[in-house]
């Protein structure tokens, strides 16, 4: 008990001035940024997009076909106007503009650090939705990382630039479920993990899964979203919000740091996203189809016949109608509403 509470303070301390996170890193070399790159060919991922805001590229993902989850710490303070999301679709970019954003009701970073933003346009059809994570949350799950934004060596630090138009992937281990990461009483769902080097060097512990498969994030990436594989099928677990050193002071993104992020998919999120999403949470977007012609004619015969009803069924001409009493509100607020 004594070790875990000391790990716990451990943690909370190096959080104490977590930055925002934003990037998907590379191994020691021969591993590269841009062998981390996802091709926008495949199409598993490409329910991954680029939040842009102000110009500077972040990220988010689709989990209804005019919504997508980010970090509110991403979006806060910014119009909606200064904002666009862009999914890159093989050859084609498709951007659409946004058109609000709901920003969880007790967020302060990087505690509830969740944002839900309603695009203009629905998403094409060939889009993945993603469907939140319904497994069991413990440590030791493998998690895949996607995202925009810059890259690196482990070895050395950030070296590419973000942009909108590149995606990387990578992957790590839960290393810590956490409910606060610093002493400001606030409390929420974390999932915490450290980038390994290749032979295993985390504050968190726990051996490397790879030089060229483990990541950490960096600059860029805020708002990414993390999977966890459910049957073989990539669910929604978390969304990335911060990074940290392991000395503390300023982070420098290579092998040690500590990355983490809110777990969307924890109950404590569920009715807020059904409410943001307007009740389509991992669904399609209802698109308006027209009639085919054929419907025309069937409408015409049905309202023939319930003409030759209602002719058929005619009330005598001296009958009474019954009139129904004047209906009034059963109570008034006391502002009189």
């Amino acid at each position: 008990m004594r070790a875990a509470l000391a790990d716990l303070l451990m943690i909370m301390l190096i959080f104490m001035a977590a930055p925002r996170a934003q990037a998907i890193m590379a191994g020691l070399a021969p591993d590269s940024a841009a062998a981390r790159v996802n091709p926008n060919s495949d199409l598993t991922w490409s329910g991954v997009g680029s939040v842009v805001v102000n110009g500077a590229p972040l990220s988010g993902v689709v989990i209804a076909g005019r919504f997508v989850l980010s970090a509110a710490h991403v979006v806060s303070g910014a119009p909606v106007n200064a904002m666009q999301f862009v999914l890159n679709l093989g050859a084609t970019q498709w951007t659409s503009p946004i058109e609000s954003v709901v920003i969880h009701p007790s967020y302060s970073f990087p505690y509830d650090d969740l944002a839900v933003l309603k695009l203009a346009n629905p998403v094409p059809a060939s889009v993945p939705i993603y469907r939140m994570y319904t497994g069991a949350q413990t440590t030791g799950l493998l998690l895949t990382l996607v995202g925009y934004g810059s890259s690196g060596n482990g070895g050395t630090g950030v070296s590419v630039g973000a942009s909108s138009s590149v995606k990387r992937i990578g992957a790590n281990v839960l290393d810590a479920l956490q409910s606060t990461v610093d002493s400001s009483g606030h409390t929420s769902r974390f999932f915490l993990y450290d980038f390994d080097g290749p032979t295993g060097n985390g504050v968190l512990g726990g051996p490397t899964i790879g030089n060229t498969v483990e990541t950490g994030v960096a600059v860029g990436d805020s708002g990414s979203p993390v999977f966890v594989h459910n049957r073989s099928v990539p669910q929604l677990f978390g969304i990335t919000n911060l990074v940290s050193s392991p000395a503390g002071g300023t982070v420098n993104y290579e092998f040690g740091t500590v990355g983490g992020g809110i777990i969307a998919s924890d109950s404590r999120f569920s009715a807020w996203l059904q409410t943001a999403t307007e009740g389509t949470l991992g669904s399609p977007a209802q698109l308006d189809v027209p009639l085919p012609l054929w419907s025309g004619v069937v409408l015409a015969f049905v309202l023939v016949i319930l003409s030759m009803r209602y002719t058929n069924n005619a009330p005598p001409p001296n009958a009474r109608k019954l009139t129904p009493p004047s209906w009034t509100k059963s109570a008034q607020n006391p502002k009189g509403e």
